[in-house]
């Protein structure tokens, strides 16, 4: 039973639960770099890692379910989801819009101001207030935007007392072998047959 709870945790992370959208366009950024990761869910906090280059992303996170990657590279229009410990990944299309634990402002975000300027993690940030339509009502959202990467570092709704936010961020080359699939690991064809690697 407790697999069972892990797997549907795993997929449902995929699914957009505690993740923000991402959208095709924000894969041009140039900006290069790598970052920790911390999420806080309410009282739970979750470390990870990040890693940017030219658009592809390698996001590596950990919860109390374990551990898992997730690569995004546009330039073949997949998402590879790794699970370390089992050897396998599941492959899926890259699409207009995609679940990932990368911060975004939301497609479907509306009345977007400025409300601020702040220093975040040494970079001088614009600081935005979003409305984010769901269910009978809106979600407020704070983004912060660094200037110098042009992406957004932070995000909080403190509604959800959810959070994300990079931290220690070292810019420079990332390795390009981040972004690949590792050697040897078996590809799952469905989300069933990724539920089977998962379950020996």
């Amino acid at each position: 039973m407790h697999r069972k709870k892990k797997i549907a945790r795993t997929l449902a992370r995929l699914g957009g639960v505690l993740l923000l959208g991402l959208i095709i366009p924000a894969l041009a950024w140039g900006a290069e770099f790598s970052a920790q990761m911390i999420v806080k869910d309410g009282p739970k906090i979750f470390p990870g890692h990040i890693y940017v280059c030219d658009g592809k992303m390698r996001q590596e996170f950990v919860d109390e379910q374990g551990r898992t990657v997730t690569i995004v590279r546009p330039d073949k229009k997949v998402v590879w989801v790794i699970m370390p410990p089992h050897q396998s990944y599941l492959e899926m299309p890259l699409k207009a819009e995609l679940p990932g634990q990368f911060i975004q402002i939301p497609p479907q975000a509306i009345n977007k101001h400025l409300v601020g300027h702040d220093l975040i993690a040494g970079y001088e940030t614009d600081k935005y207030q979003v409305s984010v339509p769901g269910g009978r009502s809106c979600e407020i959202q704070n983004y912060w935007v660094a200037k110098k990467l042009d992406l957004p570092i932070k995000m909080e709704c403190r509604e959800r007392r959810f959070s994300l936010e990079y931290k220690t961020i070292k810019e420079g080359k990332v390795p390009d072998r981040l972004f690949d699939l590792p050697p040897g690991y078996r590809k799952a064809t469905t989300p069933q047959d990724f539920d089977s690697a998962v379950e020996r």
